[in-house]
């Protein structure tokens, strides 16, 4: 298989609203691929498109390398809203409805609930489920048939913290097991900890498209501190790799330059009798990066 999906030119405008313009995007199987932009940016109504639950304008899209709309259906497990279940029932008697729907079987429910962490409150009730567990029995619910494809909007939206770390290792857990994620937020904590790949929406553009470790990668600023930070100073002024020193409280703060990181620092120095107490290379976070393509695209 060569893309689990693929959007060409998809768009799709209500009135005068231009929810998503000519949007192209491919996600390879394996993948958790995350959409992440802020409110209104056309994430929800790009997941409604691909589910054949809002009708595009312009455009097309097509799962599994073109294979028919209502079969690729049968390989997705996707949750969109806030999770619906009929509270005086159990998580069984709900999953087990649910079952019937997709004609999935009851025989994997046991199974689903102890993947998302559920087994042991499988026949209380919805209505006494916190929201992280009523989310990740909406999990269940979406894996019932084994889907090759699991789609997120909005996992962990008004969860409290524990709710949110609770629902980002499951899906960590998810996607070790090799299937596609295509999980849609405004947070951008939660792509950085999940996806693999990105992309970011702004009012219904693609503005920018990448990889999520080559975003986090090292940035060539280094800080370090020993018990003689003048001499440190002094000696440092000789390290070929250097770009720039300051002094950043007790620490000097090193900029590198291309080609050199905070290894070649620790050798330097313990060739030159310095003990380091301190070594701590800094990185790129996506918030950074989120808020710079932003800023690109005023």
């Amino acid at each position: 298989m060569t893309n689990a999906l693929e959007i060409k030119g998809l768009s799709k405008s209500f009135g005068k609203i231009k929810a998503v313009q000519n949007l192209n995007l491919s996600v390879l199987p394996g993948q958790v691929y995350g959409i992440l932009g802020p409110n209104g940016s056309g994430k929800t109504t790009t997941l409604g498109m691909i589910l054949d639950v809002v009708s595009p304008n312009e455009g097309s899209f097509s799962w599994f390398d073109n294979m028919p709309n209502v079969d690729a259906r049968k390989k997705i497990g996707a949750i969109l809203e806030t999770p619906c279940f009929l509270p005086y029932l159990t998580a069984v008697q709900n999953l087990e409805i649910v079952a019937h729907i997709k004609k999935a079987g009851k025989n994997q429910i046991e199974n689903v609930l102890k993947q998302v962490g559920l087994l042991e409150r499988r026949n209380d009730k919805f209505k006494t489920y916190s929201l992280g567990m009523k989310q990740r029995l909406s999990i269940a619910a979406a894996l019932l048939s084994n889907p090759p494809v699991l789609i997120l909007d909005e996992p962990t939206n008004g969860l409290d913290p524990q709710g949110i770390a609770e629902v980002r290792e499951l899906i960590s857990e998810i996607a070790a097991q090799g299937k596609t994620i295509i999980l849609a937020s405004h947070l951008l904590d939660e792509v950085q900890k999940v996806c693999s790949h990105f992309c970011v929406l702004k009012e219904g553009v693609k503005i920018h498209e990448g990889i999520v470790s080559d975003t986090l990668e090292e940035i060539n600023l280094v800080e370090i501190n020993s018990n003689n930070n003048q001499l440190l100073n002094i000696k440092l002024e000789e390290f070929e790799g250097l770009d720039s020193i300051k002094p950043n409280g007790n620490t000097l703060q090193l900029q590198l330059k291309e080609g050199f990181s905070a290894k070649e620092v620790n050798e330097f120095c313990f060739e030159h009798g310095i003990v380091l107490k301190k070594l701590l290379t800094h990185t790129n976070s996506l918030e950074k990066e989120f808020l710079k393509i932003l800023k690109d695209h005023d």
